[in-house]
C-alpha cells in the first residue's frame, strides 16, 4: 500500500472483504483460493483504515506562517539545547501532533505540561533528493503532521501532573539524573541511549562512526540489549530459587526466572520509550517467555511471525522505517543461518557464526537503506558486542537502579560505564577512519536487491548443499554495477533541493563539478553531510575534479567542509578563497575557461576589482556544449547582472539559467534577463523561507519572457539532460513528482 500516490477508498475495500467472506460461506468450491486471498485484503485494510486515521488532519494552506493561538499537551521528552527546546505537541483541538521548537522557554519544560501558546506552522516538507534520508516518510510514520515554532509571549502554563505521560515522566528523570552525574563526558549520550533510548545530541560525526563500522543497532535498545538483560535477570533468578527450598514447592524455578525475565523486558522496553526495536524484541522475548511458563514449545519461526504480525498491527507504518527492517531481516538471518545445523564445537561455532550470518546477511539491505555497507562491521561488532552486552549495559542498567538507593553508587556505576564506553569509541572512532572502512554503492532498481539475497541465502546455506558457491554470481550484478555516465559532449545538471541554499552538480563524461555546498545549520542539519554526499556516491563517484563556492554566504559555503572531508578534490575556485585555511583555494576571476569531454566552461564574473562585495562577488560560470548552454549565478544581484550585460553582453545566452539570489526582488534586471533569455529558469528556494523567495514579481518577468520556471521547494532535486541533439526537448526530470506518495 504505501507505493501508492492515492489512496482508496476505505468503503471500497471493505465491499471486497464483505463479498470474499459471502463468497468463502456459500461458494466452497471456491474456498481454497478466498482463504488465502481474504487475509491479504484484510491485512491492506487495516493499513488503509491506519492511514486515512492518520492523514484526517492537515494543516489549511492559508494558516501557514500564520499566527495560531492553540492548547495542548508535550508528548516527548524536550531535547533542550542552551536557546531552545524541540518537542512533539498534541494539539488538543485537532488531536494531531506537530513538531514545535521554542527559542528561550521560560522555564524547563517537561513531557505532559498543557500549555497555551502562539505558534507559526507549517507543513512538513522535506528535502527531497536521490539517495538521501526521506524525512517526509519519517514523520507521517512518526505521526507528525506540522511543524513550527512558538513566538510570541502569551503563554499560558495550564497543568503540569505527574499522570500525564508518567512514564515519559519517568525516563525525563532518569535522563536528566545521568546528565547530572556524567554532565562533562562525552560518553553520557551513549550511557542515555543505553539506559532509555534517547539519542538527542548524537552528531553526525558520531552517526558516521557508527555506520562506518555496523555498530549503529548498539545505540538503540533492542534485541541484543533486551537479550542480555532478560537472560541475565532469568539466569539470576533460577540461581537463586533453586537454593530456597519454600520457593521451589510453589512454583519452578524455570517458571519463576521466566516470570522475572518478562517483567524485566517489559521494564526495559517502557524505559525505552516502546520505540519499534523495542517493540519487536520485547514481543519476540515475550512469546518465548510465555510459552516456557505454558508448558509449551514455540518454534522461532513461529515466533518470528508472530511477533513481526504484532508490530504490524500496532502500526502497519513501521514499514517505511529502516529500523523495521533491520529489526526483523536480522533476526530472520539468525534463524536461516543457524539454526537446524550440525552444530560443531567450538569458539567459532558458538560466537563467531551469529556475527558472521548477520555482517554477510545484512549487506544487501544496508546498500538499499543507506548506500553503503561496513566492511570492518565483523571485527568493530566482535569487540563492541562482548563489551556493551556483558560490562556496559550491565553497568548502567545498575546506575538507573541504585538511583532509587545510592546517589554516589549510582554515579561510580555511570562513571564506570563511561570510561568503558570512551575506551570502545577510540576502537570504533580509529576503525571508521581506516581509508576501506566502508563500501558505497547505489542501486537504481529493487532487481538488484532481490538478485543479491538470493546469493546470500545460497552462501548462507548448510554445507553440503549443491551449487552454494554460485552464490556468487547472483552477487555479480550487486557488486559490479556502476551507474551510467554522460555521453562524450553530454552535460547531465542536477540543481539539489538543499532548502534555502543552493548546490548543484554537474557532471560530463568523465569529470564532476561541484558548484556551491548548500548551509551548515548544526551538527545534525549540514546540506553537504546530509544532501550533497549522498547524492555524490550514488553517482560512484571517487573524486571531485572542481568545486566552486561562489561565495561565502553559509547557504552557499557552509556544507562545502563536509565535501572536502568526504571526497579529494582537485582544485577549489571562489570569490572567497580565503575561506579554505586548510585546502589550495583560488579566485573564480572572469576569463578563465576549460574544457571537459568536448564541454566549454567559463567564469564570466567577478573580475579582480569587483571582489570582496559578498552577494555581488559572486562566481558566474557559463557551461555548453555547443547546442545547449546553462549559466550558474550565484548570488548576483542588480549591480553585478548591470556589469555583467555591459562587458559580457553576448557571453550570457543560456537555455537554462539558475535564478540570480534564489528569485529575490534585488535581482532580475530587465536587460540581464533579455541577454541571457532562458528557456529555463530554475529557483533553489527553502519550502515557505522567511524572505519568500521566489518574489512573484520576478517570476512573472521570467514568465513574460516565455520561460518555464521551476523551484525546488515545490519539485525536489531537478535533473537535465543536455544533450548534443538540437532537436531534443529539455525535459526537466522532477524528483518529487517522479517519487510522490499519498501522504
Amino acid at each position: 500500500m504505501q507505493f501508492l500516490t492515492n489512496l482508496p477508498s476505505f468503503s471500497l475495500v471493505a465491499i471486497v472483504i464483505v463479498f470474499l467472506i459471502f463468497q468463502l460461506l456459500f461458494f466452497k468450491p471456491l474456498t481454497r483460493y478466498t482463504k488465502y486471498l481474504l487475509p491479504i485484503v484484510c491485512g491492506f485494510a487495516w493499513a488503509l483504515w491506519y492511514a486515512h486515521t492518520q492523514l484526517a488532519w492537515t494543516l489549511p494552506s492559508e494558516q501557514e506562517g500564520k499566527p495560531l493561538h492553540v492548547t495542548g499537551m508535550i508528548t516527548s521528552i524536550p531535547d533542550i539545547k542552551p536557546q531552545q527546546a524541540q518537542f512533539r505537541f498534541l494539539l488538543e483541538k485537532t488531536r494531531s501532533t506537530v513538531q514545535l521548537t521554542w527559542k528561550f522557554p521560560p522555564k524547563k519544560l517537561q513531557v505532559g505540561d498543557v500549555w497555551q501558546l502562539t505558534i507559526y506552522l507549517k507543513k512538513i516538507k522535506g528535502l527531497m533528493n536521490p539517495a538521501s534520508f526521506d524525512y517526509e516518510a519519517w514523520s507521517y510514520q512518526e505521526g507528525l503532521r506540522a511543524a513550527g515554532q512558538v513566538v510570541g509571549n502569551d503563554y499560558v502554563l495550564l497543568n503540569s501532573a505527574w499522570y500525564h505521560h508518567p512514564i515519559d515522566r519517568l525516563r525525563e528523570q532518569v535522563r536528566d539524573r545521568i546528565n547530572e552525574h556524567l554532565s562533562k563526558s562525552p560518553a553520557s549520550i551513549w550511557i542515555t541511549a543505553l539506559a532509555m533510548g534517547e539519542r538527542q545530541g548524537m552528531s553526525a560525526e558520531d552517526w558516521k562512526i557508527l555506520r562506518n563500522t555496523g555498530t549503529n543497532h548498539l545505540i538503540a535498545i533492542a534485541g541484543l540489549h533486551i537479550g542480555f538483560l532478560t537472560a541475565f535477570v532469568y539466569t539470576i533468578v533460577t540461581w537463586i530459587w533453586r537454593r530456597c527450598p519454600p520457593l521451589i514447592f510453589r512454583m519452578p524455578a524455570q517458571q519463576a526466572g521466566a516470570v522475572a525475565a518478562l517483567l524485566m523486558a517489559f521494564i526495559y522496553s517502557a524505559m525505552a520509550g516502546f520505540s519499534l526495536p523495542t517493540q519487536r524484541a520485547c514481543v519476540m522475548v515475550s512469546f518465548f517467555l510465555i510459552t516456557l511458563l505454558l508448558r509449551r514449545k514455540i518454534g522461532p519461526w513461529q515466533a518470528w511471525s508472530l511477533a513481526l504480525f504484532c508490530v504490524l498491527l500496532i502500526n502497519p507504518l513501521s514499514v517505511l522505517t529502516a529500523s523495521f527492517w533491520l529489526s526483523f531481516i536480522s533476526i530472520a538471518l539468525i534463524i536461516y543461518g543457524v539454526r537446524g545445523r550440525l552444530a560443531p564445537v567450538g569458539l567459532w561455532w558458538k560466537h563467531g557464526r551469529v556475527q558472521w550470518v548477520m555482517t554477510l546477511g545484512l549487506v544487501p539491505l544496508s546498500v538499499s537503506l543507506f548506500q553503503a555497507c561496513s566492511l570492518v562491521s565483523f571485527i568493530a561488532n566482535s569487540i563492541a558486542i562482548p563489551c556493551v552486552g556483558f560490562i556496559i549495559i550491565p553497568l548502567t542498567f545498575l546506575g538507573c537502579f541504585f538511583l532509587l538507593i545510592s546517589e554516589q553508587l549510582s554515579g561510580a556505576l555511570f562513571w564506570l560505564a563511561s570510561k568503558v564506553v570512551s575506551l570502545l569509541w577510540i576502537v570504533l572512532t580509529y576503525l571508521a577512519q581506516l581509508p576501506w572502512s566502508a563500501w558505497y554503492q547505489f542501486l537504481p532498481s529493487i532487481w538488484y536487491i532481490i538478485t543479491a539475497c538470493i546469493g546470500i541465502l545460497i552462501l548462507l546455506s548448510p554445507v553440503g548443499f549443491p551449487g552454494k558457491g554460485l552464490g556468487i554470481i547472483w552477487l555479480l550484478p550487486f557488486i559490479l554495477y556502476k551507474p551510467p555516465a554522460p555521453p562524450l559532449g553530454d552535460v547531465w545538471f542536477t540543481l539539489l533541493d538543499v532548502g534555502q541554499g543552493l548546490s548543484a552538480v554537474v557532471q560530463t563524461h568523465h569529470h564532476i563539478l561541484v558548484f556551491d555546498a548548500g548551509s551548515r545549520l548544526s551538527a545534525t542539519r549540514d546540506m553537504g553531510e546530509t544532501v550533497v554526499v549522498p547524492f555524490l556516491r550514488s553517482l560512484s563517484v571517487t573524486h571531485i575534479d572542481r568545486l566552486v563556492i561562489s561565495h561565502g554566504d553559509n547557504d552557499h559555503i557552509g556544507g562545502a567542509f563536509a565535501i572536502l572531508k568526504a571526497f579529494p578534490i582537485y582544485l577549489v575556485e571562489s570569490s572567497v578563497p580565503e575561506k579554505f585555511l586548510n585546502v589550495p583555494a583560488s579566485y573564480c576571476l572572469r576569463g578563465e575557461t576549460w574544457q571537459w569531454d568536448q564541454v566549454t566552461f567559463k567564469f564570466l564574473y567577478p573580475t579582480s576589482d569587483k571582489l570582496g562585495l559578498n552577494n555581488e562577488s559572486s562566481c558566474v560560470l557559463h557551461i555548453t556544449n555547443g547546442t545547449h548552454s546553462l549559466l550558474l549565478t550565484g548570488d548576483i544581484e542588480n549591480r553585478a547582472e548591470r556589469d555583467l550585460t555591459r562587458f559580457a553582453p553576448g557571453e550570457l545566452t543560456a537555455d537554462i539559467l539558475v535564478a540570480p539570489h534564489h528569485g529575490s526582488i534585488t535581482s532580475a534586471l530587465d536587460a540581464f534577463i533579455q541577454d541571457v533569455h532562458p528557456r529555463l529558469v530554475l529557483f533553489p528556494v527553502g519550502y515557505h523561507n522567511r524572505y519568500h523567495f521566489p518574489n512573484p514579481v520576478v517570476v512573472q518577468k521570467y514568465h513574460n519572457m516565455g520561460a518555464f520556471s521551476y523551484d525546488t521547494a515545490q519539485t525536489g532535486a531537478i535533473q537535465l539532460k543536455l544533450t548534443r541533439q538540437v532537436d531534443v526537448l529539455l525535459v526537466p526530470s522532477l524528483y518529487r513528482v517522479n517519487h510522490q506518495h499519498y501522504w
